[in-house]
């Protein structure tokens, strides 16, 4: 590509099998109301969001326009504007996937960012300070103080579930290490040609991830048999941020609260941003939700890692299948 910023992404031609993003066809079904839940009364719109779409748009979250404001700018200028040479060569950056651990993918998405954790781990950051790591540095900086009003959001909307999925408080806990979460910032640049998406087909391994997204659009939930659009909310520090919810959350519901399967569409004429924060359960916390539930006990850190085989061996993740009761996977 002539941009020297955007990453060598395969177009079709150089890529056979590219157009099986999914096994079936499905229909697009316009465009998706979501309920709106507020954060400091969420009352029961919130569990009737996570049963019946497991997405919704939350409003009154507290998070500082400014500071997402300042987020989008660094990451626009950051990813759309340096040499991809430079940014394949700072920490945290990915392209194609999320995946960081050198995963095999199915499919190459239309999508670059970076990988943030909110607990710094030593040696983390690059020793020289070409133009690229010190941007970063200031970008780990606005996402790690934005991933703080993330997981307060976690949090809240998290202990305002526990009495309706019976957990008792150390199971309240022990389900949501929110500070133990991370913040991706993605870009999906325009895309020359049509075919691709910006993010393939998948659920989120987390128990909730929290989205801002920008005003391009380009999300899209399964819902009913069909693709459905969902329009931007937030505009990149606006009033609602969009909160789905991910698999482990499905688990401790006993699948009474959605997972929902959704994808990007790759834009042809516009670069989109979003940010997403991903919070999941203390590694060592045993999921459970009694004897009626279809799903065995499990951790956090089995359910990681059998992902993770699940991608190196197929391209593709198993997710909540491998661990129903009374299987051989």
């Amino acid at each position: 590509m002539a941009d020297p910023s955007c990453p060598p992404f395969p177009l079709l031609e150089e890529e056979e099998g590219q157009h099986e993003q999914e096994e079936e066809p499905v229909p697009h079904g316009g465009e998706l109301e979501l309920p709106t839940v507020d954060l400091e009364a969420p009352g029961e719109a919130l569990a009737a969001a996570c049963q019946h779409l497991g997405v919704f748009r939350l409003g009154n979250h507290g998070v500082p326009g400014d500071l997402s404001a300042r987020l989008f700018a660094l990451a626009r200028d950051l990813l759309g504007r340096a040499p991809f040479e430079d940014k394949q060569a700072q920490p945290g950056y990915f392209w194609g996937t999320p995946a960081l651990a050198a995963l095999r993918v199915r499919d190459v998405n239309w999508v670059e960012g970076f990988h943030v954790p909110l607990v710094v781990a030593q040696h983390h950051r690059p020793t020289a300070c070409p133009p690229a790591a010190a941007a970063l540095t200031e970008l780990e900086d606005l996402a790690r103080e934005y991933g703080a009003h993330m997981a307060r959001v976690a949090r809240t909307l998290f202990d305002a579930l526990a009495p309706a999925l019976g957990l008792d408080a150390g199971q309240a806990s022990a389900y949501l290490a929110e500070r133990d979460g991370f913040v991706r910032v993605y870009r999906y640049p325009p895309c020359p040609e049509p075919g691709h998406l910006g993010m393939e087909v998948h659920t989120d391994s987390s128990v909730l991830s929290v989205i801002n997204q920008d005003l391009v659009g380009g999300l899209q939930v399964l819902h009913d048999g069909a693709w459905r659009d969902v329009a931007p909310g937030g505009g990149g520090g606006g009033d609602t941020l969009l909160v789905n919810l991910g698999d482990i959350a499905q688990a401790i519901s006993g699948d009474a609260y959605r997972s929902v399967r959704h994808r990007v569409a790759a834009s042809r004429g516009a670069e989109r941003l979003s940010l997403c924060y991903f919070a999941f359960p203390q590694d060592d916390a045993v999921i459970t939700c009694g004897g009626g539930s279809r799903y065995r006990p499990f951790t956090y850190a089995e359910f990681r890692e059998q992902v993770q085989a699940d991608i190196k061996a197929t391209g593709s993740k198993v997710g909540l299948e491998r661990f129903l009761r009374h299987t051989n996977a």
